[in-house]
């Protein structure tokens, strides 16, 4: 195994995707604080905030902490950032247990706000910790395939809507960057999906889709009608 002055480090990695979802947690943690809407209303949002928040954590703990911990055995300081990446992992899980118990016994807003304060704090303290110390060592000394893994596991099959759950509310920018890093079934999946979660952003969809989609083909009708069949583009 390496010594920590010689492990490998191979750049920087492109963290956009897992960067969009912790601003989604924060979105949604900050939207049911300061939430008027009804109670019925307000624990629908923390049920998907409380699934989201679930998959991510049990992402990180099967496809990246063990990698991490593989690459930097020999790296005490690298184990001790690891260590207090899990000790917060902990720390989250009962706040996010005792909100979740007070939805569903649909407590009073005062006893709510209190919990949903104190998971908003530990979140963005562990959040930022992460953002700011693991990702940018991680992402040195992974290899392209290992990130691509982690990816994967990050954002979950078709069935979690993690992607467009997290895009909902971002620039077109980052749209386009996370989009960019999937797989072409993928993108047009999570470009329609969020589309139809999310009425108001199909011109931001629309924007990505113009700046990355190719061009039908000037040629035939019978070339225009394959490219139609592979894009899933209409034709003009």
């Amino acid at each position: 195994m390496a010594s920590p002055q010689i492990v490998q480090r191979t750049g920087r990695a492109d963290w956009a995707l897992m960067t969009a979802i912790h601003d989604a947690l924060r979105r949604d943690l900050d939207a049911l604080l300061h939430t008027t809407a009804s109670r019925a209303a307000a624990r629908a949002r923390w049920i998907t905030f409380r699934d989201q928040l679930h998959l991510h954590l049990a992402a990180e703990h099967t496809a990246l902490w063990p990698r991490a911990r593989a690459k930097l055995a020999d790296d005490p300081h690298g184990q001790v950032l690891l260590d207090a990446m899990e000790d917060e992992h902990q720390l989250i899980g009962p706040l996010q247990a005792m909100t979740d118990d007070a939805f569903a016994m649909d407590a009073d807003p005062g006893r709510l706000r209190q919990l949903l304060t104190r998971l908003r704090t530990r979140l963005a303290s562990h959040l930022a910790h992460e953002q700011a110390d693991a990702l940018p060592l991680i992402g040195q000394i992974m290899s392209p395939r290992e990130l691509g893994a982690i990816a994967r596991a990050i954002r979950g099959g078709p069935a979690e809507r993690t992607v467009p759950w997290a895009l909902a509310p971002v620039s077109p920018h980052v749209r386009t960057q996370v989009l960019s890093q999937l797989p072409a079934p993928a993108r047009l999946f999570c470009r329609a999906l969020a589309a139809a979660l999310h009425p108001q952003l199909p011109a931001a969809v629309n924007t990505y889709q113009a700046q990355s989609s190719p061009v039908p083909p000037a040629g035939s009708m019978r070339q225009r009608i394959e490219f139609g069949q592979r894009t899933g583009r209409p034709l003009d």
